[in-house]
């Protein structure tokens, strides 16, 4: 027996040894017992001195002749940056150093106790006084030794050391902490191993006694995979059963392990039961920083239960909480410190900026596209990246492709089994884990070497001032971003990319907001009121919420019935008592047991638990196709009663299928198969505790049918209402506004994926779940209700119902106005619809009043109470009939001739270019109008005020866009009418106080004759060519191959330029005719005037065969003498600089010609003409008689104009242009001058035809 426990001992093997004897002789027990204890003695003290010790000793050495060379290199001559450096390094290694020490007097510690016991067991094991090191090991007083239980001891005590934790090295003094003091905090950062040693540590040292050690967690998940951890590093040390998991609450739960771990939700309702906790010694609170309400409450009640209970003890654990905040509230308790052990983490700061798609916001498609780039770039490792949501974190698993990779999400309301697939490993793949924020804390999950941190979390805010849940996506705390970036540390060096910048991170709040401040407190009131504390608002919180949120939440609770008032004192009612039994969301309490009495128990049950899945059922990822086709799968389950009613027929459905065929059927129809089993898993769980809780047995048979509508649709409505009765929207009647929230007041609109929008309807009253705010607000979980339930209420609604009726906008349509009208009613970008709209709620003190205009269908829908609506109408049809008029008067002023010493003629062309005044004096027909405040002038107050007292009408206005910081800020803008005496008169205003400042109206300072609309005549164009290279003598004519013979034989015995030509057939080419013989000094015009002459066949082209080029005079001076020959012809009051521009190109080697472009002021056209027609065939000096200038006009002409009249417009000119291709031969310049004249008359004079 000896042996087989020495090769035990030695590794040899893991055998259970036990000695089963055919005789029982005591002196052979006895000598067995003393011959083991002293092998054991042995073994232990050959640890003591054995290989592991060493090699810590070894490394405490290492650190010693690094100290001393660091000492050393710090005595000679440094710079003051690397003198910095080593002072630095040298502070590590003694840090270091001291720490390997620690660890092997702890461990030597230990193994002293296990030497103590195995030699006095019966005072080791009754020791109930500790000096001042306290025995880390207490144990059981029994007669024999248990062998395997102390070999367990000693094997865990050797992995501990040889792990290196660093909460290991500071157990002595924890430890000692908590034996001498009833309250710790303790501030263990990031992978110090706080949560899984610390419960050992205590269970070992015998504090807990006959009773047992509670760690709390804030999330089911941490509490199971702690447990586990525990219960596999501790087998042999304990029994089977005393290290176990309470994930959910239940009355017949026993404490009668060593070891609990639970949430801490669970074990406020054990302490609804047992407000004692008598049988815990110990409660161990962990992750104090992310300050859940349940664990403010908890805290709360265990601090009063602390001055009745002097044996209980309390430990608050957290890595980043405000631990003197917790010291200050628990009696300025004791503040311990644990140093971490993350492997450094290089953190980079990525900012992104890629736009969201319609499913997800960008954050979430960066993240994806960040994860893409990271699983390409970097070695193995496994990607751990952070979103908000589990909508969010599915889309991201279905987004991210990549076949050496498994994509695995992770969040709270995955089931246990599917959370604990990212504990596994995948050979050959590497994990991406897409997580919410329960991968925060807690929880190792192994291999994580890189994070992704988009820095975003989603949170419930309660806003005590509207008295709503409101789901909103908000930026995370410095301590939880630092905590996401130590995922990436914890087994091994990492990185972490934080898609956000550095200054965004420096601006973020230190800590997270405590919950108890963002939260509905209607389950924490409910349970302070349960334990017979009155003074709800003088409760001992760590941080007091305000008293409003406390009053929003009594007031809720009285509408559920939960809460009565009696003799000025709150008491719960029966419903009330239910509902602390049940421990969940008062609302969704109220739900079930309103169902229940209504014989729909099962209904009630899947209500609950799909309401807290609503956002994840319906399944809408992919492409664009594919998410068109997931709406129109999703219409077959929607239900006119609304979203509830809709989700409550999926999941009947999905219920009545046999298991094996459910996920083809999700597949199928586009539904979250996931999130149906959570739903039922909630729903096992809620039945639990409603049996074993409130003996309510809950039928598995359904009543309600979604294909019939019946009394129990009724029901449930009503039931649904009294749930969320502070939870009432009556629509509006105005879309843009969308519905009202009863309570607030304020105007949310449905969310698009609501199911009552599939039937085109708004009903008017609606309840719904919570609102959520993402870029704009929005109702979530709707169902319509009938107005006759609001009367079932009991007690009555908060809000005046008759009131909201009363509030209501009525609508009145106006038509018979056409598209242009409405167009100038709305303005340039609306502006004065809304300026028309901002004038209306002042005026009428109601900021719901709106203006539809729908342009396609020529009408215009008014919004406004039934008080306000006539005069609404009113003051929107005097608008319309002034828009009609300066519709009917509008005009555009326009130059009709400005040339040399000649005073301009304007002209103002109304509709049909009727010209409704001719002002050929010069005076002003246009002012511009100036004022302080011109940025909130209203346009149209302005106008009319101008009109009134000008005594005349306006034709023309052009707003000026002046920005607030422009010099030029009091600019209105310029305004123009029909007559001249008119805007005399206007100017007479100039000085008059208006609107709170003076009015400045001034002639404009705009040229005599310009145009508001910028109709003016567009610059004159010309390109001017000449040879550079002299003719060969011969000439390629190119035609249709049909008329070469027919050519050949009309240019038979011609004569050109004096000469007789010879005429063949092109040799390269069947469609030319090749001409020979032809004066060098010709030009192709020339050429080709004489040719057309003789022939009445088409010539498409005609090109002269050149030779070299020839000297030429410079560019500048080509420039010069074409200035110089335009100069005559421009008006002598302005330098030729000011009326024209040319440029002369240089040539390519390859080229036949110079070019020149020409550009004439636009109003300057007869004396371009001139000018064009003058250079036509002229030389210029330092150039041969050969080189004879060719002029050609270039034309550019545009005209936008409506639809309807497109191909009116378009026949008109192709008939044009059509008789103008049937002029053969060319034109001069003042026949081209004259064919612009015409287009653009043409142009101006159709486009005022269609104006109005």
């Amino acid at each position: 027996m000896v042996g087989l426990w020495e090769s035990r001992l030695n590794g040899a093997h893991c055998l259970n040894l036990k000695l089963i004897p055919h005789v029982v002789v005591p002196s052979d027990a006895d000598e067995l017992e003393e011959r083991l204890r002293n092998l054991f003695v042995d073994h232990v003290k050959g640890l003591m001195e054995g290989e592991l010790v060493n090699k810590w000793l070894k490394m405490k050495d290492d650190k010693c002749d690094e100290i001393a060379n660091v000492s050393n290199r710090l005595g000679s001559r440094n710079s003051y940056a690397v003198f910095c450096e080593l002072n630095e390094r040298k502070k590590g290694l003694f840090k270091e150093r001291e720490m390997i020490m620690r660890r092997v007097r702890e461990f030597k510690n230990g193994m002293h106790c296990v030497l103590k016991y195995l030699d006095d067991p019966q005072n080791v094991a009754k020791k109930e006084s500790y000096d001042a090191n306290v025995d880390v090991f207490r144990f059981e007083d029994c007669q024999r030794f248990d062998w395997s239980r102390i070999q367990a001891f000693i094997v865990r005590e050797c992995k501990r050391l040889e792990d290196g934790l660093p909460i290991y090295m500071y157990r002595q003094d924890i430890l000692r902490r908590i034996y001498g003091e009833q309250i710790l905090v303790l501030i263990g950062e990031t992978g110090c191993g706080k949560s899984t040693q610390l419960v050992q540590f205590l269970a070992d040292s015998g504090i807990a006694a006959e009773q047992s050690i509670v760690c709390t967690q804030p999330r089911k998940i941490a509490a199971i995979s702690l447990a586990q951890r525990v219960r596999e590093e501790s087998r042999g040390c304990y029994e089977d059963d005393s290290v176990i998991c309470y994930p959910s609450f239940s009355s017949a739960q026993h404490f009668d392990s060593k070891v609990i771990y639970m949430t801490d939700h669970c074990l406020l309702q054990h302490f609804m039961n047992d407000r004692d906790l008598s049988r815990i010694s110990c409660i161990i609170v962990d992750e104090a920083h992310e300050r859940s309400l349940n664990t403010d409450l908890l805290l709360a009640l265990v601090k009063d239960l602390l001055c009745r209970r002097f044996d209980l003890r309390l430990v608050i654990m957290s890595a980043t909480a405000d631990a003197h905040q917790l010291s200050k509230y628990f009696y300025d308790c004791g503040i311990s410190h644990v140093v971490g052990r993350n492997f450094p983490v290089d953190v980079r700061y990525v900012p992104c900026a890629t736009a969201g798609t319609s499913a997800v916001a960008s954050y979430v498609s960066d993240v994806v596209r960040m994860v893409g780039e990271v699983h390409t770039t970097e070695k193995e490792g496994t990607i751990l990246a952070f979103l908000t949501s589990k909508m969010e974190v599915e889309w991201a698993c279905e987004k991210f492709d990549a076949p050496s990779a498994v994509a695995l999400p992770f969040h709270g309301q995955l089931s246990f089994d599917e959370q604990f697939c990212v504990f596994k490993s995948y050979p050959g793949r590497r994990k991406v884990i897409f997580a919410t924020n329960v991968a925060e804390t807690s929880l190792t999950i192994p291999g994580v070497k890189f994070v992704i941190d988009s820095g975003m979390v989603k949170e419930s805010y309660f806003e005590p001032g509207t008295g709503m849940n409101v789901l909103r996506v908000c930026r995370v705390s410095q301590s939880s971003a630092n905590q996401r970036a130590g995922r990436a540390g914890r087994t091994e060096p990492g990185r972490c990319y934080r898609l956000y910048s550095k200054s965004d991170f420096e601006t973020r709040p230190l800590n997270q907001e405590p919950e108890i401040h963002r939260v509905h407190l209607g389950i924490a009131v409910l349970r302070i009121l349960a334990l017979g504390i009155r003074d709800v608002q003088g409760f001992d919180f760590i941080d007091a919420p305000s008293a409003k949120a406390i009053e929003m939440a009594i007031r809720n609770l009285v509408q559920l019935g939960a809460i009565k008032l009696n003799n000025g004192v709150f008491e719960l009612t029966e419903e009330g008592k239910f509902l602390v039994k049940l421990g969940i969301e008062p609302r969704l309490g109220k739900l079930i047991l309103s169902c229940f009495r209504r014989r729909l128990g099962r209904e009630g049950l899947v209500l609950a638990a799909v309401m807290a899945n609503a956002s994840s059922i319906f399944c809408r990822v992919g492409s664009d196709d594919e998410k068109i086709k997931a709406d129109c799968l999703k219409v077959q389950f929607c239900h006119r009663n609304g979203d509830l009613f809709t989700l409550l027929s999926v999941y009947r459905e999905w219920d009545s299928l046999p298991r094996e065929e459910r996920n083809k059927w999700c597949w199928e129809n586009s539904v979250n198969a996931k999130s149906l089993r959570r739903c039922q898993d909630t729903i096992k769980e809620l039945e639990t505790c409603l049996e074993k809780e409130l003996a309510i047995i809950i039928p598995s048979y359904w009543l309600w049918n979604p294909h019939k509508y019946t009394e129990y649709d009724k029901w449930l409505k009503e039931i649904i209402l009294s749930a969320l009765a502070e939870n009432v929207a009556m629509f509006s009647g105005y879309d843009q506004l969308g519905y009202e929230v009863a309570m607030t007041g304020q105007h949310v609109q449905l969310h698009p994926s609501c199911s009552l929008l599939i039937f085109g309807q708004k009903p008017t009253w609606v309840v719904f779940g919570e609102l959520l705010s993402v870029n704009n607000q929005y109702l979530v979980c709707v169902t319509a209700f009938d107005f006759d339930s609001l009367s079932t209420l009991c007690p009555s609604p908060l809000f005046d119902v008759s009131m909201m009726e009363r509030k209501k906008l009525h609508v009145r349509v106006i038509t018979g106005f056409g598209s242009i009208l409405l167009k100038k009613f709305c303005g340039k970008s609306n502006s004065n619809v809304l300026s028309l709209v901002s004038r209306l709620r002042s005026t009428f003190m109601d900021e719901r009043i709106g203006i539809e205009v729908n342009v396609d269908q020529n009408q215009i829908l008014l919004f406004a109470s039934s008080q306000d609506i006539e005069e609404v109408l009113g003051l929107v049809s005097d608008v319309l009939e002034y828009e009609k008029k300066w519709l009917h008067n509008e005009c555009i002023e326009k130059c009709l001739y400005q040339g040399a010493g000649v005073s301009p003629s304007v002209a103002l062309f109304g509709a049909g270019a009727e010209i409704k005044h001719l002002e050929l004096e010069r005076r002003f027909l246009t002012v511009d109008v100036y004022h302080s405040n011109a940025n909130i002038l209203d346009d149209k107050e302005l106008l009319m005020f101008l009109e009134k007292n000008a005594s005349g009408s306006i034709c023309s206005i052009h707003k000026f866009a002046v920005g607030q910081d422009s010099d030029e800020k009091d600019k209105w803008g310029r305004v123009t009418f029909l007559t001249p005496d008119t805007a005399g008169k206007a100017t007479e205003l100039n000085g008059v106080e208006y609107n709170g400042s003076l009015l400045k109206v001034v002639p404009s300072r705009a040229t005599l004759g310009g145009d508001n609309k910028m109709y003016t005549f567009p610059a004159v164009k010309a390109k001017v060519y000449w040879p550079r290279r002299l003719s060969k003598g011969f000439a390629v004519v190119k035609c249709d191959a049909t008329d070469v013979e027919f050519l050949v034989k009309d240019f038979f015995d011609l004569a050109i330029g004096g000469r007789y030509v010879r005429c063949e057939i092109g040799r390269r080419s069947m469609d030319a005719v090749v001409i020979s013989g032809l004066d060098k000094e010709l030009s192709e015009d020339e050429i080709l005037g004489e040719l057309r002459k003789v022939t009445t066949r088409r010539i498409r082209d005609l090109f002269l065969v050149r030779g070299d080029a020839v000297e030429c005079p410079q560019f500048d001076a080509f420039e010069e003498a074409l200035l110089r020959e335009i100069s005559r012809f421009m008006p002598k009051r302005n330098s030729h600089a000011n009326c024209c521009r040319v440029q002369v190109f240089p040539p390519e080697p390859k080229d036949a010609f110079m070019k020149a472009f020409i550009t004439f002021d636009g109003r300057l056209h007869l004396e371009a003409a001139k000018a064009l027609e003058q250079l036509e065939g002229k030389v210029l000096p330092g150039c041969g008689p050969w080189q004879k200038m060719k002029c050609q006009q270039l034309f550019h002409s545009s005209l936008s104009c409506p639809a309807s009249v497109y191909s009116v417009i378009k026949e008109e000119l192709n008939s044009l242009l059509a008789t103008l291709n049937r002029v053969n031969g060319t034109f001069s310049n003042s026949f081209s001058f004259t064919l612009y004249l015409y287009l653009s008359l043409y142009l101006f004079i159709f486009m005022f035809c269609i104006h109005v």
